[in-house]
């Protein structure tokens, strides 16, 4: 019993000896053998092999280049290769604008050690266009829409505004009525006839237009006129009914103190209850000369006061447009602060010196006797008339 027993052993075992050599399974079926109650058992060691997947990580080492372009450095402003820029429009002769320009670049370059470049371009709205092409170094010489137009269209700044030879840094309209009409309000002028000085002008007739559009009033007959004294003379005789001219504020008694916009009466003469007249050189005075305690009339009535010497008594004045700043200088919207408040302090210093009278200060250019630091906010007038009357471009070929 015990030999066929270890017989079957030896068939098993060569069996799975055989089964080992061939493929490898994945699989191993084993045939459990269940001996008698009289076999002794014995432990059979038996060796099965099992197919396990290995994953294997590849290292790859990539080498990326980093290709860093290096753009090219601008010049400074005010250097050699890139210098401010003084723009002017044609307000005079191209000769006598360059020549009289350069004397203020060559002063500026000497204080600064910066180099400035006169620019005379055709006219306001191609200075704009440079200043918002190049706003870090351009410096425009322009009128009070123009400031206020590249401002609106690129963010320029004003830094100063002019003081012109009647000594004021602003203009003024006004409309006159005749004391018999029936015009108290700016309502009442509604269909009424209008003469207008100059089409030109901001203060005397762009103003109103703005104002009456934004009021709802429309004036009727609108009469162009050549000058203030025809106008004048127009309402005074009763052609139309109200007309504008230039308006500047009466000088006071011993010039103690000015005449204050928005706050004093355009006519604050007629609270003495006198009539003006003529003095002695020439001017309209009440109650005589400001030296001497009384008030010199300066409106546009008084140049057709030797004509007309009864114009102060028929006609009055309705209202004042706001004021006007005049001819300013402003920077593009990324000029250096610093150059900026250098600039605006030098241009004072220098239109208060002597070499102006070679320059902007000359009477066949600009012909300035001072300059103010500008306040933005006195330039709000211009932007009501832009708005209102949506102005662009164009508008930038009127002249004050």
């Amino acid at each position: 019993m015990m030999r066929r027993l270890w017989g079957l052993f030896l068939l098993i075992l060569a069996l799975l000896t055989v089964t080992a050599c061939a493929a490898q399974p994945r699989i191993v079926e084993v045939t459990r053998i269940v001996l008698d109650d009289t076999a002794v058992s014995t432990p059979i060691p038996i060796e099965v092999t099992v197919e396990v997947p290995v994953e294997v990580t590849r290292l790859v080492t990539e080498t990326v280049t980093v290709v860093e372009t290096v753009l090219p450095t601008m010049p400074q402003p005010g250097s050699a290769e890139r210098p401010f820029q003084l723009l002017f429009a044609p307000v005079a002769d191209t000769a006598v604008i360059s020549s009289r320009a350069q004397v203020l670049a060559d002063w500026l370059t000497e204080e600064t050690g910066q180099q400035f470049q006169v620019g005379l371009l055709d006219n306001e709205q191609r200075i704009i266009d440079l200043m918002c092409a190049a706003p870090a170094e351009t410096i425009g010489f322009l009128t009070a829409v123009g400031v206020a137009l590249a401002n609106q269209q690129c963010g320029a700044q004003v830094v100063s505004t002019t003081v012109q030879s009647n000594e004021m840094s602003w203009q003024a309209g006004m409309i006159v009525v005749r004391n018999d009409s029936d015009i108290n309000e700016l309502a009442d002028l509604d269909g009424k006839s209008w003469a207008v000085p100059s089409q030109s002008s901001i203060p005397n007739n762009w103003y109103f237009q703005a104002l009456f559009a934004a009021e709802g009033i429309e004036p009727g007959e609108i009469i162009s006129v050549p000058g203030d004294n025809t106008a004048m003379l127009a309402v005074l005789n009763g052609e139309v009914d109200f007309a504008t001219g230039t308006y500047l504020p009466p000088l006071m008694p011993f010039l103690e103190q000015e005449w204050v916009f928005g706050e004093d009466d355009p006519e604050i003469w007629r609270q003495t209850g006198v009539s003006p007249s003529r003095s002695g050189i020439g001017f309209v005075v009440v109650l005589g000369r400001p030296e001497n305690g009384g008030y010199r009339v300066r409106d546009a009535r008084s140049g057709v006061f030797d004509t007309a010497e009864n114009i102060f008594d028929e006609t009055r004045i309705l209202t004042l447009s706001a004021p006007i700043p005049a001819t300013s200088v402003a920077v593009g919207g990324e000029f250096p602060f610093g150059p900026a408040r250098q600039l605006a302090e030098l241009l004072i210093e220098f239109v208060a010196s002597d070499l102006c009278s070679d320059a902007l200060c000359a009477p066949d250019f600009y012909g300035w006797v001072g300059l103010e630091t500008a306040i933005p906010a006195n330039y709000d007038p211009l932007h009501f008339v832009i708005n209102t009357l949506g102005w662009t471009d164009e508008a930038l070929l009127i002249t004050e």
